[in-house]
């Protein structure tokens, strides 16, 4: 994977959108989840991501079809 192919900044995006539609604080710091996506995890918060760091799937979205509402956003 070159470092072009990549950008766990949406994932990021993603986690802090969903913490403020739940009103929570994002749980872990932004330099942990950047440094935990770069040795190799794609799960957090319920959230897998691609190796791209594209949320692909969310376990513990606030609502039926949240993720894919956000992704609709985020292309557009």
């Amino acid at each position: 994977m070159n470092k072009e192919s990549y950008d766990p900044s949406k994932f990021l995006n993603y986690l802090k959108f969903r913490a403020d539609h739940q009103g929570v604080p994002l749980a872990l710091d932004e330099g942990f989840i950047m440094e935990s996506f770069h040795v190799g995890v794609r799960y957090f918060f319920g959230v897998t991501i691609d190796d791209n760091g594209m949320p692909i799937h969310d376990r513990e979205q606030p609502y039926e079809g949240f993720l894919e509402e956000w992704i609709k956003r985020s292309i557009n």
